[in-house]
């Protein structure tokens, strides 16, 4: 079973010690092109784990990963946006939730939809001020929401892995 190593770990035990990479293969009994891959990758077998930890005088546990994401980190949240993108989100939610709050409160024709969804998904038995406030909420959503994905796409684009990076 292969191990995810800390590659700056690994470095900088090595070079602590101020080994060369040949020399840690020697102490390890490992080949050196092993340890350029481990190096490299980070990616280990447990025996090669096994046979570093005990040179470098530590658990396997030192030298693996530490997985500081939590759980719900690649989950959507605003928190895990850009600033820059956030700023975006901001640009095109204010000028679009202003425009589609003043032909709501109006009674523009255009907003008719809003009460449909409201009335498909609410009883007409809930008084009119709720009824009211529920369709102000299906708005500010239904425009909230979609003003997301320009920022979204920003941190998608900006980030390593995105599309910046792999089209230079």
């Amino acid at each position: 079973m292969d191990m995810q190593l800390n590659k700056d770990t690994l470095k900088t035990q090595r070079d602590t010690r101020a080994w060369s990479q040949t020399q840690l293969a020697e102490v390890t009994g490992l080949s050196l092109r092993t340890i350029q891959r481990i190096e490299k990758s980070g990616v280990a077998s447990q025996e090669s784990a096994k046979s570093l930890a005990s040179v470098y005088e530590c658990s396997i546990t030192e030298l693996l990963v530490k997985d500081v994401s939590s759980p719900n980190e690649n989950r959507f949240s605003i928190n895990n946006m850009s600033s820059t993108a956030k700023m975006i989100h901001l640009a095109v939610l204010c000028p679009v939730l202003g425009i589609a709050l003043y032909l709501f409160v109006t009674g523009h024709s255009s907003t008719v939809w809003v009460d449909l969804i409201r009335d498909s998904v609410f009883s007409s038995a809930i008084s009119e001020d709720r009824l009211d406030k529920i369709s102000l909420l299906i708005l500010v959503l239904a425009v909230g929401l979609p003003s997301l994905i320009p920022g979204l796409m920003y941190d998608f684009i900006s980030k390593e892995g995105g599309l910046i990076k792999r089209f230079p």
